[in-house]
């Protein structure tokens, strides 16, 4: 049987990790990809890899768009096809008409256009798969509207709309898009939202509901999960 592999960006940490940690223990072939290569290795040495799988570390910035295709494309060669890709890479800055330009720019840069380099590069290795994946991490500000971070909402719900569009182009070679819309989950990216830990998302209900997603039968396509919290 062949190796399966899964891309995942922002796989330093939070949701990313957690990620990691779920296909490493189901056996997956991993090509980890985030900006700081200290981390990446620690999480590689972490990993309950077994005999068979390879954990490849691609240490770069995601908008670095040259960069990202030599390196991507150097570690997809590798193997012999691509299962699934998982972009849970993105940055977060707060504002809405006080926004700055170069915050709404670098949130539509790393939360959308980075998003869509990494679907093109990695189509092709997917498609040889015959059951492709993709998940892109979007967010509840994806799909409902808050005060205080227009930027930030711009660039969800744009991936949302990039995300149902691509999965209906790509229905046609056998690659399945999901795009998932958590609310806040317990990473650093959300310290300042004041909520306690038990009020938010564990980055484990991300892998749940992958895992969810993935044991449908082969004619069941989630397009959109929205994954919301407990208000009392």
């Amino acid at each position: 049987m062949t190796q399966q592999v899964a891309l995942i960006t922002g796989a330093s940490r939070g949701i990313g990790r957690q990620v990691a940690q779920y296909f490493a223990e189901q056996g997956y072939s991993l090509i980890l990809l985030a900006r700081d290569e200290n981390l990446l290795n620690a999480v590689a040495a972490s990993l309950p890899v077994k005999a068979g799988q390879q954990v490849q570390i691609i240490a770069t910035d995601l908008c670095a768009a040259n960069e990202v295709e030599r390196k991507v494309n150097t570690a997809l060669a590798a193997f012999p096809q691509l299962n699934v890709l998982v972009n849970a890479a993105g940055i977060f800055r707060p504002g809405s008409s006080q926004a700055t330009l170069g915050d709404f720019s670098a949130m539509l840069d790393t939360n959308v256009a980075a998003v869509h380099h990494l679907c093109q590069l990695c189509i092709p290795a997917l498609a040889r798969s015959k059951q492709g994946r993709i998940f892109n991490l979007s967010s509840v500000s994806g799909v409902q509207a808050f005060g205080g971070i227009a930027g930030y909402a711009a660039s969800k719900h744009a991936l949302v709309g990039y995300s149902l569009s691509l999965g209906r182009e790509l229905a046609s070679q056998g690659i399945k898009v999901t795009v998932l819309c958590p609310d806040v989950v317990d990473t650093e990216m959300a310290q300042g939202s004041g909520l306690a830990a038990h009020e938010m998302l564990e980055t484990a209900d991300i892998c749940r509901a992958i895992d969810f997603i993935m044991s449908l039968s082969p004619a069941a396509m989630v397009e959109q999960l929205t994954i919301g919290r407990m208000r009392k």
